[in-house]
């Protein structure tokens, strides 16, 4: 993940805590004023937002030049776990901006920040040769399809074929077919056809292309 910095102090607009072996990233601090920019450190992580709240819940945090009086009040916070995830659930790029949680004030007078948790998914990209059938499958948890596509865009993926059939690379046709079968499933079969996807270049070879992750049900 990557940090957006303040444009006018040049400091971190969040602190940040990232381990690489459990892709976990904890409490994303939002101060006042502000706004929160997460960036996928590689295109197939996204976000998955575990929860998030505006106010106040201790007196280190965001506590640096601040009077006594407006860190005393530890039990002011409010829920914004819901719009934090509408906004940022299973996206690689995310802004939240202060001015979109701060109101209602849930403790006037108390310096507030925005906390939110979040783990970083790491996408499962399936591909699959035409005539085929896709296998998708989650273990212990359900198929949430980021994205799909249909043809082909790389010369050297499925070209056990003649040269010919494999060197049109502009044939790409996004498909929602594939998310309308598959998401809050375990397991997914779909066979990668003309007669499922449609034929987006007569002639060449294609292959579908599935980017998608386990969440839970």
């Amino acid at each position: 993940m990557t940090l957006e910095l303040n444009s006018t102090t040049n400091t971190p607009l969040m602190n940040l805590h990232f381990t690489s072996q459990t892709k976990t990233c904890c409490k994303c601090v939002l101060t006042f004023f502000s706004w929160l920019s997460l960036i996928s450190e590689t295109e197939n992580e996204v976000i998955s937002v575990d929860s998030a709240l505006y106010g106040r819940a201790d007196r280190n945090t965001c506590s640096q030049g601040r009077p006594f009086w407006q860190l005393f009040n530890t039990g002011c916070s409010q829920s914004v776990t819901s719009f934090s995830f509408h906004r940022c659930e299973l996206k690689q790029k995310c802004e939240v901006r202060m001015s979109d949680v701060r109101n209602p004030d849930p403790c006037w007078g108390t310096f507030k920040y925005l906390q939110t948790d979040f783990t970083c998914l790491a996408a499962e990209v399936d591909i699959t040769c035409e005539n085929d059938k896709a296998k998708l499958h989650c273990n212990w948890q359900v198929i949430s399809v980021l994205s799909a596509f249909y043809g082909r865009r790389e010369r050297n993926v499925c070209n056990d074929c003649p040269l010919a059939m494999s060197q049109n690379v502009n044939c790409e046709n996004p498909t929602d077919v594939v998310a309308e079968e598959c998401n809050g499933k375990k397991h997914c079969n779909i066979k990668a056809a003309n007669s499922m996807f449609g034929d987006p270049c007569k002639g060449t070879r294609k292959y579908l292309e599935v980017t998608y992750v386990c969440i839970c049900k």
